[in-house]
């Protein structure tokens, strides 16, 4: 963990929301990616955090605090970032995408980190936040249709939901693609529990390769028709 990651990890902890965003608004001016944000200073950041808590030298209060600290940076960064693709008119996208996690799960940011990645790609996005019951995910399905659901598991005792979640989504009358994330990837055998035609992502580069890859693929598309 770099020096800068830590700093951040202790910004979230005392609350400190302006110099939290500060911190993030200053690697962008500089030219980082918010992919890069995402993965190398808020994701980083909160495994660290994590680390803390499971030895005892914070609380759970800290890490809610450090939580909803984050929830705001991203916020207002995705606001942001908006307004810049606004601003610069572009496309957008006519697919659209549900994100979640599974019902007990409150573990949100990495599921809400992969929705900012969905936005800033232009995708029409629907963020349904943590602890999404499965009859209430079927539910939204059926109402708006996504293109791609895509959900997300944290805490090892959920994984045994997983398998009930991807059968009733692969179900649905329409077939959307089903994309599920964690960082639990690198620990289980996640093709157990999911398809074949589940997308298994470890990270959010992996999450923008496939979007920019599909993108590539409607371009070609487009040119041939």
């Amino acid at each position: 963990m770099t020096d800068l990651t830590k700093t951040f990890a202790n910004l979230l902890l005392h609350g400190d929301t302006t110099n939290a965003y500060k911190l993030v608004e200053n690697l962008i001016f500089e030219g980082y990616t918010s992919l890069y944000v995402y993965e190398n200073i808020v994701r980083e950041a909160l495994y660290y955090i994590g680390y803390l808590w499971e030895i005892d030298e914070i609380s759970v209060a800290d890490e809610h605090l450090a939580t909803g600290t984050a929830d705001f940076v991203l916020t207002k960064l995705d606001a942001n970032l908006g307004q810049m693709l606004t601003n610069e008119q572009h496309e957008r996208n006519s697919k659209q995408v549900m994100l979640f996690c599974i019902e007990g799960e409150e573990h949100y940011i990495g599921i809400k980190m992969a929705a900012n990645v969905f936005k800033e790609h232009n995708w029409n996005v629907k963020y349904l936040g943590p602890n999404l019951p499965l009859e209430h995910a079927i539910h939204f399905a059926n109402k708006m249709k996504p293109n791609v659901i895509c959900f997300s598991v944290t805490v090892s005792h959920h994984l045994k939901q997983i398998p009930t979640y991807i059968k009733a989504l692969e179900n649905l009358d329409y077939k959307p693609q089903l994309m599920i994330g964690s960082r639990l990837i690198d620990k289980y055998q996640f093709s157990h529990f999911v398809s074949k035609d589940t997308i298994i992502l470890s990270d959010l580069e992996e999450l923008s390769h496939w979007i920019k890859e599909r993108a590539k693929q409607r371009d070609r598309a487009k040119t041939f028709n």
